[in-house]
C-alpha cells in the first residue's frame, strides 16, 4: 500500500508539473521549445527517460517508480540488477551536485536538447552553464542535476533488455 501511495503521489505531482506554464526563458524571450524547458527537473527526468526508453509517462512511471531497492524515493541495500544500479548511480549523482538543498534536486528546471528518441540513437545534451541567462542563480546545479538524468536516462536506456518486470513496486523492507 505504501508503494502505491508513493507511486500515486510521484505520478500526480508529474501532472501537476507537467500542466504548469512556468519555465525557465532567456531575457526577454520565451522558450522555444517545450523539449528545451520545463518547469521541474522530476519531471524532466521523466521525459528524458522517455526519450531514451521509447516509453510513454505512463509506463515509465509504472516501470520504474519503485522498481527494485533503489528506483524511486529512498534507496538501500544491493541494486537487484543492472536497472536498480542505474537508479542507485542516479542517487549518488545527485548528492554530489552542487545542489545547495535536497529540494532543487527534483524541482530546479535545466536547459537540455533531446533527439533520436525511441530509437537506438536516441541523444540528450545538458546545455552549458554559460548558456543560462544572468539572472539565473542556480546554473551550475541545473548542470549537474540534467547529467544525472541525462546518464541515468542512458543507463536504462542501455539496461532495458535487462528489465525484470518482478522487481516493479519492490518491497524496499528487504534490501
Amino acid at each position: 500500500m505504501t508503494n502505491l501511495c508513493g507511486t500515486v503521489f510521484v505520478s500526480a505531482l508529474l501532472v501537476c508539473l507537467c500542466g504548469n506554464g512556468f519555465g525557465l526563458v532567456e531575457a526577454g524571450e520565451p522558450a522555444k521549445r517545450a523539449d528545451d524547458v520545463t518547469i521541474s527537473s522530476a519531471y524532466q527526468f521523466a521525459r528524458l527517460s522517455m526519450c531514451t526508453t521509447g516509453l510513454s509517462l505512463w509506463s515509465f512511471q509504472r516501470d520504474y517508480n519503485g522498481y527494485g531497492c533503489h528506483c524511486g524515493v529512498g534507496g538501500s541495500g544491493n541494486p537487484l540488477d543492472a536497472t536498480d544500479t542505474c537508479c542507485r548511480t542516479h542517487d549518488r549523482c545527485y548528492l554530489q551536485s552542487p545542489c545547495l538543498t535536497k529540494a532543487l534536486w527534483y524541482t530546479i528546471p535545466y536547459k537540455y536538447s533531446k533527439s533520436g528518441c525511441g530509437t537506438a540513437h536516441a541523444s540528450i545534451t545538458c546545455k552549458r552553464a554559460s548558456s543560462y541567462p544572468w539572472y539565473y542563480v542556480g546554473e551550475n546545479c541545473a548542470k549537474a542535476i540534467c547529467n544525472c538524468d541525462k546518464a541515468a536516462a542512458l543507463c536504462f536506456k542501455a539496461n532495458r533488455s535487462t528489465y525484470n518486470a518482478h522487481y516493479r513496486n519492490h518491497n524496499k523492507s528487504t534490501c
